[in-house]
């Protein structure tokens, strides 16, 4: 082999070996995230497939807006988006509801809580806004900061969609579930209250009903 081609071989070969080293970084990324959303669910049964499913409905939706956010971005944060919640004490991850005004307190700190966590990695810091702002609404009266319109970044917004309709699908504690197209016509409702009215008709234009059809595998254990 002359000089040329080995040096083309050598270059070749570092190549594969940064891509296998990146391959591996990021499958332990996700077993790490993955650990998170196990530990939770094992504190709160009751959400089991809860991660799973905001997960889903948020990639459909970005689907339905042209893809603006990076999928893999975009899933990790909608999978670890309550992670928060791990701080809290265990009476409250097991109900999963706040039963009164201190209870709500508490709860509403999740969201740093879990944006606090996920700082430790550095590769998540693109997506931990998402992760710390799922609660805020687009008319500025969600927390932690509440803020507005379009301050609030895109991908929380998405998240907080997905994550308020399989909530009322659902339903937690006291909370009764709903049904899919009594809680898309809540959502619907919401549109410049809760959410962004662009979200609102890009969500609700998907075939909702026959993507619930076909739900179950999400729920399955991987």
């Amino acid at each position: 082999m002359d000089g040329s081609n080995l040096y083309k071989h050598q270059l070749l070969e570092y190549a594969q070996d940064l891509a296998r080293a990146y391959s591996q970084i990021r499958q332990s990324q996700a077993e790490f995230l993955a650990a998170l959303v196990s530990l939770l669910e094992m504190k709160a049964p009751v959400v089991r497939g809860h991660a799973r499913r905001v997960a889903f409905w948020s990639l459909r939706l970005n689907d339905a807006l042209g893809k603006p956010l990076d999928p893999g971005a975009l899933q990790a944060a909608a999978l670890v988006h309550d992670v928060g919640k791990l701080g809290l004490p265990d009476r409250l991850i097991q109900s999963w509801v706040a039963h009164n005004d201190d209870d709500q307190r508490l709860v509403q700190m999740h969201p740093d809580l879990g944006a606090s966590l996920l700082e430790h990695v550095s590769a998540f810091r693109d997506w931990i806004p998402w992760v710390r702002h799922h609660h805020e609404r687009w008319d500025g009266t969600g927390y932690p900061q509440g803020l507005v319109r379009g301050e609030i970044p895109l991908g929380a917004r998405i998240i907080s969609l997905a994550n308020i309709f399989d909530y009322r699908i659902h339903g937690y504690g006291s909370d009764p579930a709903h049904t899919v197209s009594g809680t898309v016509a809540w959502i619907e409702k919401q549109s410049g209250g809760a959410f962004d009215p662009d979200l609102v008709q890009a969500f609700t234009s998907l075939p909702i009903e026959a993507l619930w059809v076909n739900r179950l595998w999400i729920e399955e254990d991987k």
